[in-house]
């Protein structure tokens, strides 16, 4: 806690019993939660907070660089507590997030002409794919008879 605190007080932010539950909860998880799941998970422990509270903080966090909001171009954004460098991998079909390590890799440099101006703040990567989960199943048929009827794919 005493961590959470510090960083807040870094960043010159008004230490409150909310930020330091929003920041709890974010650090806990490594999901990506939604505003209205950290907001459910801090209710357990401070049952008089409203979504606003949350929300205002998550935005706070966000413009402080504490936390990183990612929007998968679906209708929820999401909210991630690493902010050290690392991508994303994303599931187009149930849109679970997932960490992957990026120590060893550096961001591509771009060229000053095509940036056309632009300050870099935050590279992100991010990979789009189907999970495990999401993944349609092959059957034994289908590799012996190439059959694309269900993949849309000719060989």
């Amino acid at each position: 806690m005493e961590n959470l605190i510090q960083q807040l007080r870094d960043r010159r932010i008004a230490v409150t019993p909310q930020r330091l539950a929003v920041m709890a909860v974010l650090q806990s998880r490594r999901d990506h939660p939604s505003a209205d799941h950290i907001y459910q998970e801090v209710r357990r422990g401070l049952p008089a907070i409203s979504f606003n509270t949350v929300y205002k903080t998550l935005e706070i966090l966000c413009q402080q660089g504490m936390v990183i909001k990612v929007n998968p171009l679906h209708a929820v954004a999401r909210y991630d507590g690493e902010t050290g460098r690392h991508a994303h991998l994303i599931c187009r079909q149930c849109h679970r997030i997932i960490d992957l390590d990026w120590e060893g890799s550096e961001v591509p440099a771009l060229p000053a002409e095509a940036l056309q101006g632009f300050k870099i703040e935050h590279p992100s990567l991010t990979f789009w794919g189907l999970c495990p989960g999401c993944q349609p199943s092959e059957s034994p048929e289908e590799d012996q008879h190439g059959d694309s009827s269900r993949t849309g794919i000719s060989l």
